[in-house]
C-alpha cells in the first residue's frame, strides 16, 4: 500500500514505489537525463528543455539574437565575429585604414562617394581630368600649374596678349595667323618683301618710302624735266624687261643672251667695252671721253658737258677738239700739258682744291665726288640719269659703287634679305630681321623649332614632332596621351579611369583592380565571395546562396530542423535525440515499455497493458475484487488470498464453529 499514487511507476512494497526506466524519486516523478542537461532542466527522460539563451542537445548551443552574421556565437548574446569584421552580429566590415570619403561595405572594401576613388577613397576625381602638371586637389577642382588656367587647366596664359587673331597655345607662346608674326603677332607678314626701305604695315601691304610705288615699292617715279631728267630706276623683279622672264624665283629674271640685270634692263657687249666704255644696247660700248671704237678700245680727245653742281652728268657725243684750251700746250698727239689751275685731256676742266676723289668717274656722286652710288642705273649718250644715294636698304650703307655694307640685321646686294640668327629650321622663312614665319600647322617657336600637334598633348604629354605627341607611358597613352593607364591591368571589365585607378561595376566587382567579387547579400558564416553573387560555403557545416543553411551530416528526422552546424531543433512534444529519431510520450512508458512513436507505448503484454503500459497483467483474473497489482500478482481484499484471491480466509472458522 502506498499513500500516494506511483506516477511513473507501481507501487511494489508499502510506501515503496518501483519507477519506470527513465524517471525516479519517491514516486517516480522526475525523470532521468543521461547526460545531464548542461543549461536546462531535464523535463522527461533524457529530454531538456533548456534555458531561454540556450538550444540544441543537452542545451548546449548558445542563442544570439539576432543571429551572428560573419561569426560564431559563442556565449548568450556574444558573437565571436570572422576577421575582418565588427559589430554585435558581426555585421559590420572593418577597412584598414579607414574610408576617407566612403562606406566600409567588405573587408577592406570601400565603396567611395562621388567624386572620389582610391583604395580609402582618398583620391579626388577631376573629369576631364587635370592638365600640364595640375593637381586635382578635390571632386572637379584643379590647382593649375603656373602659366594656365581653366576649369582643368586647359588654357594657357599669355601675360602679353595675342594680337591680330593669334592663338595662346603654351604659356606666353602665341601662334599667329599666316599674316602675321613676332612674339605676340604685332607683326604684320608680307610674303614679298617690301623693297627700297619699304615697310610691311599690314598683311601683303607695303607703305613705300618717298620716291617709290608698287606692291612692293620696286618702281621708281619718274620726274619730268629736260635734261635735267632724272630717273629713280626700278628694281622691280617682276617686270622683267626686253623680252626676259620671271624665274626661277619671283625675284629672279631669266634674260635673253642679249641682256642682263636683275630685271634684263642691262645689255650685255660681247666683247665687253673696253677703258671704262658703257654696253649702252646690246654691242654698243658708249666711250669715255677720250676713247672711241666698237669696244671703246682707241683713244681720241673730246669735250665734255659742263659740271653741275653736287651732280655729275655725262653725253657722250664725238666731238673732239685739237686745241688745248686754258693755256695748256700739245705735248704729243692727243695729249695736253695743262697748267697748275687745269685739269683734263683738253685742260678745259678746273682743279678742284681738295681735288676731285674717285677719278671723277661714274659710279660716285657728291661735290667731290666722294660719295658712291650704289643704286643699278644705266646710261644714254644723250640723257643723264639721277644716281640717288638711298638704294642700300634698311639701313645698309654705300661704301663703294655698287657695293652695300650692310648692318647685321640685313644681307643681299642692297640689304634687302633679312637675317634670322640662328636660321629658321623646318622650311620656316625668315621675314624679318630674326622672326621666322613657320608653317603654324606643323611647327611653332622663334626658329620653328617647336612642333605643332593640334589637338594639345593632354597630361603633360611632348609634342615631339607635328602631330606626334610622346607620353609617359606609365600613366597615359593614345595619340594625344588622353588614355590613362592602370598597372596592371583593370579586371572584369573595369574602367581605367585615371592612372592606376579602376572604376569597377560595383554591383558585381570590387577592388584596386576590380578583382574582387561582389555577393549581395554578403555570404554568411565564413563563406568566400568567389564571383559575383556565388558563395562558396564550407559544405560540412553551412550551405545556401549565402551560406546561411547550418548542415547537420546526419539528417535531422521526423520534421525535426537543423539550426546550426550538426544540431537538429525538435518538435519536443514529439520527438528527441541528436537527429530527432527518438520519439517521446508524455506521460512517459512504464514498465519498460517502448515508445514507438509519439504518445504511443508498446508494453510487454504478458506482464503490462495501458496507454503507459502502467496496467498490470494477471494471467488469472483476480477473483473477489482483488486487484492485479504487478504482473501476475493479485493483491486480494481482506478475507480473500490465493494466487487468484478465490480462498476464503475464514473458511475454516466458519467450520468449526
Amino acid at each position: 500500500i502506498c499513500n500516494q499514487t506511483c506516477i511513473n511507476g507501481v507501487c511494489a512494497d508499502p510506501y515503496q514505489c518501483t519507477c519506470q526506466a527513465g524517471w525516479n524519486g519517491t514516486y517516480c516523478d522526475q525523470p532521468i537525463c543521461i547526460p545531464q542537461c548542461v543549461n536546462g532542466n531535464c523535463t522527461g527522460p533524457n529530454y531538456c528543455t533548456c534555458d531561454v539563451t540556450y538550444t540544441g542537445y543537452l542545451c548546449l548551443t548558445p542563442v544570439c539574437s539576432p543571429s551572428c552574421v560573419h561569426g560564431y556565437c559563442t556565449s548568450p548574446g556574444h558573437c565571436t565575429c570572422n576577421t575582418g569584421w565588427n559589430g554585435t552580429s558581426c555585421d559590420q566590415p572593418i577597412c584598414s585604414p579607414s574610408c576617407v570619403n566612403g562606406n566600409c561595405t567588405y573587408p577592406n572594401v570601400c565603396n567611395c562617394s562621388t567624386g572620389w576613388t582610391g583604395s580609402t577613397c582618398s583620391t579626388p576625381i577631376c573629369s576631364p581630368t587635370c592638365m600640364h602638371s595640375s593637381n586635382c586637389t578635390a571632386p572637379n577642382t584643379c590647382v593649375c600649374s603656373s602659366g594656365y588656367n581653366g576649369s582643368y587647366c586647359q588654357t594657357p596664359i599669355c601675360t602679353s596678349p595675342c594680337q591680330n587673331g593669334g592663338n595662346c597655345t603654351a604659356p606666353s607662346v602665341c601662334t599667329c595667323p599666316t599674316t602675321f608674326n613676332g612674339s605676340v603677332c604685332e607683326f604684320p607678314v608680307c610674303r614679298n618683301s617690301c623693297l627700297n626701305n619699304g615697310n610691311c604695315t599690314a598683311p601683303d601691304v607695303c607703305t613705300c618710302a618717298t620716291g617709290w610705288t608698287g606692291s612692293t615699292c620696286q618702281t621708281g617715279n619718274k620726274l619730268h624735266t629736260v635734261l635735267s631728267e632724272w630717273w629713280y630706276l626700278s628694281v622691280c623683279s617682276f617686270n622683267c624687261s626686253n623680252g626676259g622672264t620671271c624665274g626661277p624665283t619671283p625675284q629672279t629674271c631669266n634674260c635673253t643672251s642679249q641682256w642682263s640685270g636683275t630685271d634684263c634692263t642691262t645689255p650685255v657687249c660681247s666683247p665687253t667695252c673696253q677703258n671704262q666704255g658703257t654696253c649702252v644696247a646690246p654691242n654698243n660700248c658708249s666711250c669715255p671721253i677720250g676713247y672711241n671704237g666698237s669696244i671703246c678700245q682707241s683713244r681720241t680727245i673730246a669735250s665734255f658737258l659742263e659740271i653741275i653742281q653736287n651732280e655729275l652728268f655725262y653725253v657722250f657725243s664725238a666731238i673732239c677738239l685739237i686745241a688745248c684750251n686754258h693755256g695748256g700746250s700739245c705735248v704729243a698727239p692727243n695729249e695736253c700739258n695743262c697748267t697748275t689751275s687745269w685739269a683734263g685731256l683738253l685742260c678745259d676742266m678746273p682743279r678742284c682744291n681738295p681735288s676731285c676723289q674717285n677719278g671723277g668717274v661714274k659710279g660716285y656722286t657728291g661735290d667731290r665726288c666722294q660719295q658712291p652710288l650704289c643704286n643699278p642705273i644705266n646710261y644714254d649718250d644723250t640723257i643723264g640719269y639721277l644716281a640717288p644715294n638711298a638704294t642700300c636698304q634698311n639701313g645698309g650703307t654705300c661704301i663703294s659703287p655698287y657695293n652695300c655694307s650692310c648692318t647685321s640685321s640685313w644681307s643681299g646686294t642692297y640689304c634687302q634679305t633679312p637675317i634670322c640668327s640662328p636660321v629658321c629650321i623646318n622650311d620656316g622663312n625668315c621675314t624679318a630681321p630674326n622672326v621666322c614665319t613657320c608653317n603654324t600647322t606643323q611647327w611653332n617657336g622663334s626658329l620653328c623649332e617647336i612642333p605643332v600637334c593640334n589637338p594639345s598633348c593632354l597630361n603633360n604629354g611632348n609634342c615631339t614632332a607635328p602631330g606626334v605627341c610622346t607620353c609617359d607611358t606609365s600613366q597615359w597613352n593614345g595619340t594625344i596621351c588622353e588614355t590613362p593607364v592602370c598597372t596592371p591591368t583593370c579586371e572584369n571589365n573595369g574602367n581605367c579611369t585615371s592612372p592606376g585607378v579602376c572604376t569597377c561595376d560595383t554591383s558585381q566587382w570590387n577592388g584596386t583592380r576590380c578583382e574582387t567579387p561582389v555577393c549581395t547579400p554578403t555570404c554568411q558564416n565564413s563563406g568566400n565571395c568567389t564571383s559575383p553573387g556565388v558563395c562558396t560555403c564550407d559544405t560540412s557545416q553551412w550551405n545556401g546562396t549565402r551560406c546561411e543553411t547550418p548542415v547537420c551530416s546526419s539528417p535531422c528526422q521526423n520534421n525535426g530542423n537543423c539550426t546550426s552546424p550538426g544540431v537538429c531543433t525538435c518538435d519536443a512534444s514529439q520527438w528527441n535525440g541528436t537527429q530527432c529519431e527518438t520519439p517521446v510520450c508524455t506521460p512517459t512508458c512504464q514498465n519498460s515499455g517502448n515508445c514507438t512513436s509519439p504518445g504511443v507505448c508498446t508494453c510487454d503484454t504478458s506482464q503490462w497493458n495501458g496507454t503507459r503500459c502502467e496496467t498490470p497483467v494477471c494471467s488469472t483474473p483476480c477473483l473477489n475484487s482483488g486487484n492485479c497489482t504487478s504482473p501476475g500478482v493479485c493483491t486480494c481484499p481482506t478475507g480473500w488470498t490465493g494466487l487468484d484471491c478465490n480462498t476464503c480466509m475464514y473458511s475454516n472458522f466458519y467450520d468449526k464453529i
